[in-house]
C-alpha cells in the first residue's frame, strides 16, 4: 500500500479525497499491476469508512485504472501497449469529431482561453522529464478542447477514458528527450487560431502518435506491463 495512506484524512469531501490519493499512488507507481486493494486495508490506512473507498475503487474501474475479478475483489489493472493505444485510438476519434465540429466556430474569447491553458503546459516539460504539474495542466488544457463543442457527453466520455492518467502512471515523470510535446502543443492551438481544419486534424493525429510511442517504448522497456 502506498505510504501516503497513514495519514487519516480530514472528514471533508472524503469521496474525492480518497479517489485523489488512490489515483496518484497508481500514477506514480506506488501500487503494482496486478496488486490486490483491499477495502478493508485501505479504509483502515486511510482512517475512514469502506464507503469512501467503494466508491473511489468504482470511479477508478470506470477510468481504466483498477480492475474487479469476480469473487476476488479489486486490483491494480495492468497496462498493456494494446490497452493504453486502444484508448488513444478512441480518444483521436472523439478529438477529431471535436475539431470538424469546432474549427472556424470558436469565439475569440475561448481561443484565447484555449492558448492560456496550452500556454501553462509548456513549463512543464523539459528535456528527458515531466514536471509534477504536467498532468493537470494537460488533463485541463484538452478537456476544454474537447468542451469547445459544446456536447457533454462526448466531454464525458473523454474524460472516462483517462489517457491522461494512464499516461502519467506509464511515464512516471519521464519523457524521451527526443519528444516535443510542448511544440505539439503550440501547433495545434495555432492550426486553432487560423481555423485551418486539415492542419488540426494533423496536430492531432501527430500528437496521439506521439503518446502511441511513448507508451509503447515505457511499457515495452518494462517488460511488457505496466
Amino acid at each position: 500500500m502506498p505510504d501516503s495512506t497513514s495519514t487519516v484524512l480530514a472528514r471533508t469531501d472524503l469521496h474525492d479525497q480518497v479517489y485523489a490519493s488512490l489515483k496518484e499512488a497508481l500514477a506514480t507507481r506506488k501500487l503494482a499491476p496486478g496488486e490486490k486493494l483491499s477495502l478493508q486495508e485501505l479504509a483502515t490506512a486511510y482512517g475512514v469508512s469502506r464507503s469512501p473507498v467503494q466508491q473511489a475503487l468504482t470511479r477508478l474501474v470506470t477510468e481504466g485504472l483498477v480492475e474487479v475479478r469476480p469473487h476476488l475483489g479489486h486490483f491494480v489493472k495492468p497496462l498493456t501497449v494494446a490497452s493504453v493505444c486502444e484508448a488513444y485510438d478512441v480518444r483521436e476519434a472523439l478529438e477529431l469529431w471535436a475539431a470538424r465540429h469546432t474549427v472556424g466556430r470558436v469565439a475569440p474569447g475561448e481561443l484565447a482561453e484555449l492558448r492560456r491553458l496550452m500556454e501553462r503546459t509548456l513549463p512543464m516539460v523539459a528535456p528527458g522529464r515531466l514536471a509534477a504539474g504536467f498532468f493537470e495542466t494537460n488533463q485541463a488544457f484538452h478537456d476544454f478542447q474537447i468542451g469547445l463543442a459544446g456536447n457533454e457527453l462526448m466531454r464525458e466520455s473523454y474524460r472516462r477514458l483517462s489517457v491522461n492518467a494512464l499516461m502519467a502512471r506509464v511515464l512516471s515523470g519521464h519523457l524521451d528527450p527526443g519528444s516535443d510535446v510542448a511544440a505539439e502543443h503550440v501547433e495545434l492551438v495555432e492550426a486553432f487560431e487560423r481555423e485551418d481544419l486539415q492542419r488540426v486534424r494533423a496536430a492531432i493525429t501527430v500528437h496521439v502518435e506521439t503518446g502511441k510511442r511513448l507508451a509503447r517504448e515505457a511499457i515495452e522497456q518494462a517488460g511488457g506491463v505496466l
